[in-house]
């Protein structure tokens, strides 16, 4: 049983790292976000079909981006803890961005979970995966904190704990 659970979680990595989340290309590292410079600007549709920019919150509250997918599962693990910290942050104080990566994911299957599993959290669909190579992101769940400024605070696979703290350092 624990043999298979990690054949399962080494594919899952495996298959997340390398064959949706490709690396950028030789050439792009300049566009590629690294924490403690300035977060890449980026505009994708939310599920109604408006468009949602990074720099609309620039300068008026920082920002968490969760990339996820319905298909990890360790995305779907971690989301009750993502729902749950959302609920404990006035959305004045931090905004909760969950980007779908789009690799295995349609729209319409996006729509549908939405749907059955309804979450405080604005979703956005990176159909390309375009934000997600922006962020450098090699597997998910990701996690991405942004200052008010638009500086990368944090960048990890791991949910933070405290990110209020994180945006006092």
């Amino acid at each position: 049983m624990v043999r298979r659970l990690f054949i399962c979680v080494v594919a899952s990595v495996f298959i997340t790292s390398v064959l949706i989340m490709p690396l950028p290309a030789v050439g792009a590292q300049e566009s590629v976000a690294v924490s403690g410079k300035t977060a890449p600007d980026f505009e994708v549709q939310d599920l109604s079909g408006s468009a949602v920019a990074l720099s609309k919150f620039k300068g008026k509250k920082p920002v968490m981006l969760y990339f996820w997918a319905t298909w990890c599962p360790y995305c779907m693990s971690v989301r009750p803890a993502v729902i749950k910290l959302r609920d404990g942050i006035s959305k004045d104080d931090l905004e909760f961005l969950a980007i779908n990566v789009g690799g295995g994911d349609s729209l319409a299957k996006l729509k549908r979970f939405d749907e059955s599993h309804p979450s405080p959290l604005t979703v956005l669909y990176d159909a390309e995966g375009r934000v997600a190579r922006l962020f450098n992101v090699q597997g998910i769940p990701h996690f991405v904190l942004i200052d008010k400024k638009g500086i990368i605070r944090y960048s990890n696979n791991e949910l933070p704990s405290d990110p209020m703290q994180i945006l006092k350092q």
